[in-house]
């Protein structure tokens, strides 16, 4: 089989389609796809509302509820423990196959029926009300995807098996960290980024193992540096003190002085360590990854995105682990899965589903929401082996003999993952507005909603620009001030636990909202993107996330060796 450029459905720009990759659509019995591998990303995370709480009113017990969804959702919403409770059965909004419609606008009517859980919390959480996506945590506050024992967490995202982070992304296995990123089994740590296993050190660029280390990049092993130089403890210690690193002024001048001292040195093409024939970026312990982010122990799979766990065989896969043979799957957990196709939303343990949303300890459903225990349903209503076995390569016939056309033109038959207008939540709400941002034009032409949002309106009693420049200088009184973003205008607060975390880091004062600190993360991330590029050093080409026109030196893997370890 040969290869095959298409033209994207939705942004019209041309796109490859492999020989593996057509051999993969076989073995899963699918069409081949008919928008590109981004637009495609894009599609599934719009289904994705990580940061966007809302106050609404469960609908079975009318208790006030912490929600991702706004007052207004056509679907009823249910606080968690009603979304648990036996209070409810999904198939009593089930309904038969109508052939005189497109799948897709029976499933849109079922969808808009059945009730979905407020919010995602699992397992046992203390005081973490206004969390989301979390699991077995306490006092976690305004954090998404924080999991496992994680404990004294703020303003944060990704977060696993960690203590006392404030601002941080992607951390995992450490404690006391503030405005990191990518940083695992560290402590007391801040401006950390991709380092692992690094003590009291602060503004750190791809370290390891490093102890009382401050501005540096590269090190392995070090201790006592100063902006890549040695020091003796004394000498170190001494010269930290007249970084006077509580102060906010000292605090924004080094900060520019880092970022530009790391332009001095190569970066990695790719952080892919320990894999075999993949492309990508953070990638650890795989083979054969393909044009995949943030995949960890998994093989042959391609165009994938926050896969931290034993993904294998699949394509076009997010938010998933633990899965084999999944296509077009958009947000689940770590249980063990297989044979999925098209999944809004899939966890625990489903097998043989597809075209499903909120579907859990299940097999064999079909255009299924809300359905928990079952197998052989379809559009929520539940048939014998036989009839099920009959009726689904019926329905598949007739998803491509009369395919669903959105207000776009655009057409989906079997194969094609849910049409963005499907999504409950506007484009600007999702993670999709994170890796790519849009303008309300672009959004709405993506098929997407804009919501205009409206910030609840405080009474601001002290601008960013009058708090104390030095966090020696500040008070219980700041956590009783409502404090006017100095960038947006947005109100918010400090609270008492907050200052209490930035007197023991001894950092000052955040003068940002914490959304508008949340985005100033994201743009020190590179996208989720590649190009093909030449070492600064060497001919060896290989796929970088670096884009050609930045400012940094990038280096192939064997020359990054040579310079760094």
């Amino acid at each position: 089989m040969n290869s095959e450029t298409k033209n994207c459905q939705n942004c019209k720009n041309h796109f490859l389609i492999e020989p593996d990759d057509f051999a993969f659509y076989e073995k899963m019995k699918v069409p081949a796809p008919t928008w590109c591998p981004e637009c495609r990303l894009q599609r599934r995370m719009i289904w994705r509302n990580e940061r966007g709480l809302s106050l609404r009113t469960c609908d079975l017990c009318g208790v006030k509820t912490i929600s991702t969804y706004a007052q207004d959702t056509p679907f009823p919403v249910y606080c968690a423990p009603c979304w648990r409770s036996d209070k409810w059965d999904a198939l009593t909004y089930g309904r038969e196959y109508d052939f005189s419609k497109p799948f897709f606008t029976q499933f849109q009517e079922l969808f808009n029926a059945v009730p979905r859980p407020a919010i995602s919390q699992n397992g046992t959480n203390i005081n973490s009300e206004y969390a989301n996506i979390i699991q077995d945590v306490k006092n976690v506050y305004m954090s998404s995807s924080v999991i496992y024992g994680c404990e004294n967490v703020y303003y944060s995202a990704n977060v696993n098996s960690s203590k006392e982070v404030i601002d941080g992304f992607n951390i995992v296995n450490s404690e006391l960290m503030y405005e990191c990123i990518d940083a695992q089994k560290s402590y007391n740590c801040a401006y950390v980024y991709w380092s692992k296993s690094c003590v009291n050190s602060r503004f750190l660029l791809d370290c390891s193992d490093c102890q009382d280390c401050f501005g540096c990049v590269g090190l392995r092993g070090k201790s006592y540096y100063i902006f890549n130089a040695p020091y003796s403890k004394e000498e170190y210690f001494k010269k930290l003190e007249e970084y006077n690193l509580g102060d906010f002024s000292k605090q924004q001048e080094i900060e520019q002085r880092f970022w530009e001292f790391t332009k001095k040195f190569p970066r990695r093409f790719a952080r892919v360590i320990n894999c075999k024939d993949s492309t990508g970026d953070d990638i650890t312990n795989s083979r054969n990854v393909k044009y995949s982010f943030n995949v960890g122990e998994s093989e042959n799979i391609k165009y994938a995105f926050r896969c931290p766990v034993a993904v294998k065989d699949s394509m076009d896969v997010t938010n998933k682990g633990h899965g084999e043979m999944v296509y077009e799957h958009a947000q689940g957990g770590s249980d063990p899965g297989s044979n999925l196709i098209c999944i809004l939303y899939g966890s625990p343990a489903i097998n043989h589903v597809s075209y499903s949303d909120y579907c859990g300890s299940s097999s064999d459903l079909f255009g299924c929401i809300g359905v928990k225990g079952k197998s052989y349903a379809i559009l929520n209503r539940l048939y014998s082996k036989e009839e099920y076995e009959a009726l689904v390569p019926k329905i598949i016939e007739h998803m491509s003999a009369m395919p669903y056309v959105d207000d776009k033109n655009r057409v989906y038959k079997y194969g094609e993952f849910f049409p963005p207008q499907f999504s409950p939540f506007a484009y600007n709400e999702t993670v999709a507005n994170e890796y790519f941002p849009k303008s309300k034009e672009q959004a709405l032409a993506f098929g997407s909603t804009w919501k205009e949002v409206k910030h609840n309106e405080y009474e601001v009693t002290k601008e960013a620009s009058e708090l104390p420049d030095n966090i020696k200088d500040a008070t219980d009184q700041i956590t009783k001030e409502i404090i006017r973003c100095s960038k947006t205008g947005r109100a918010y607060k400090i609270l008492p636990e907050e200052l209490a975390f930035y007197q023991r880091m001894n950092v000052p004062l955040p003068r940002l909202h914490p959304d508008e600190r949340h985005r100033l993360r994201f743009e020190k991330r590179n996208p989720l993107k590649l190009w093909h590029r030449t070492c600064a050093n060497c001919p060896n080409e290989f796929e970088t996330s670096y884009a050609p026109n930045r400012p940094e030196i990038v280096y192939c893997e064997e020359c990054y060796q040579k310079e760094i370890i």
